[in-house]
């Protein structure tokens, strides 16, 4: 009997050490939960899901508006519509949001003309209303069609569901009656979900470096102010709230009576952008820090690694089209996933899709340099998470330079490989 129990001990043993390792990287569904009503933490750069709760789930978000409106206010730049000196003067109905102390301010003069820099800092850094509102109306836009502009960039980015009142998260009723909305309810605010937010997070900080530099500025100066202004984000300047291993590097508060106190998080960790957001932290302003810093306790406390996920053989090589190489081999240096240890046996599906630029239909386009970024894998495995549901992301990279070449020239080179 005695032997028939060692033996059922070592064989479960061994079960066990089996399905360890065909357990997931990260499974969301053994993360703890934190007290707000939404909470997640994705990695910037692949959009794997590291926590969540109730991210899914439509709620106010105030001021966390203030990251896609800026977002919009930088393509117009990016167009030559708006430049970062460009000068617009405050208007009385701005000014009385701006000089109002009910709201989140900076305070601004009116008939005075700031820059759009000094404005993007103000709304970034401070939060200020006023600000924000100017740069809504920067081109004169009334608040309706900056209202489309801010639709179809959150469109673009992923958030379709999302309802837009207004720039600044505040309600409608709230702003002058010149910039209300009409036909819509008083109450109404801007409403998204915690995966929605993120998105918007994780493009401001991976693809706009400027604004995620001025987010992550502890105080700023404003022109005609004594002074400096601080931050409204805590984790920036108090270091109760620090985490060992991490580091906070931006990136927006956000208060509202229906939002509660909210928080959208970039910080640095094992060498990975890392995006936290919180929705709605039960109790006092300075709570949606707490939450936070648990939030990346809990990362570290897990030990998790972000592990270099290879490319699959059916995705390591790109056709071209007018040039050569006719194939030029590809590599996603970025693309990771996190982990205690390897996920199943099972090879993930990977994707590509080509920058559009770059392509003909399936084909690269020549000529392309040597580690060039040409397109996003997508890799979808089983038990991971992610933001976007075609999977895991990385920009994917030439290994060799892709020379143009003519229809000749191309046959030459064909003929010469056959043989």
């Amino acid at each position: 009997m005695k032997i028939i129990k060692q033996t059922l001990t070592i064989i479960l043993t061994f079960w066990m050490v089996l399905m360890a390792g065909l357990v997931p990287a990260l499974a969301t569904t053994q993360t703890p939960k934190f007290n707000a009503r939404a909470t997640l933490m994705v990695d910037a750069q692949t959009g794997q899901i590291l926590q969540e709760q109730n991210a899914d789930q439509k709620l106010p978000i105030a001021s966390l508006s203030k990251l896609l409106t800026v977002l919009v206010i930088q393509d117009e730049i990016n167009h030559h519509q708006l430049s970062w000196q460009t000068k617009i003067k405050i208007t009385p109905a701005v000014g009385e949001v701006a000089n109002n102390p009910e709201y989140s301010n900076a305070g601004l003069t009116v008939g005075k003309a700031y820059s759009v820099k000094e404005l993007v800092t103000a709304a970034l850094i401070k939060s200020a209303d006023g600000a924000t509102l100017a740069l809504a109306g920067a081109k004169g836009d009334s608040t309706a069609t900056f209202n489309q502009k801010l639709q179809k960039k959150a469109k673009q980015l992923g958030v379709s569901n999302a309802t837009i009142v207004n720039a600044v998260g505040l309600q409608n009723g709230d702003l002058p009656k010149s910039l209300q909305v009409k036909g819509v309810k008083s109450s109404a605010e801007n409403m998204m979900t915690a995966s929605d937010v993120a998105k918007i997070a994780s493009v401001l900080v991976n693809n706009e470096p400027q604004l995620a530099q001025i987010a992550s500025q502890p105080t700023f100066t404003l022109t005609g102010k004594a002074g400096t202004l601080a931050t409204t984000n805590k984790l920036l300047t108090d270091a109760a709230y620090q985490v060992a291993k991490v580091k906070y590097t931006g990136l927006k508060t956000g208060t509202s009576n229906a939002a509660g106190y909210c928080l959208a998080t970039a910080a640095t960790y094992q060498g990975r952008k890392i995006i936290t957001i919180v929705l709605h932290a039960n109790g006092q302003s300075d709570d949606r820090f707490t939450v936070t810093q648990a939030m990346y306790r809990w990362l570290v406390r897990q030990n998790l690694q972000p592990q270099k996920l290879a490319l699959t053989e059916d995705v390591q090589n790109v056709k071209v089209t007018g040039g050569l190489p006719t194939e030029v081999n590809v590599t996603a240096p970025k693309l990771v996933v996190w982990g205690k240890q390897t996920t199943s046996n099972a090879a993930p599906r990977m994707t590509i899709k080509l920058i559009k630029s770059l392509a003909r239909g399936e084909l690269l386009r020549a000529p392309v340099g040597a580690n060039q970024v040409i397109g996003t894998v997508y890799a979808q495995e089983n038990g991971i998470a992610t933001l976007d549901t075609k999977g895991l992301k990385a920009p994917i990279e030439t290994s060799i330079p892709v020379r143009q070449a003519n229809f000749f020239q191309i046959l030459w080179h064909q003929i010469i490989e056959d043989n």
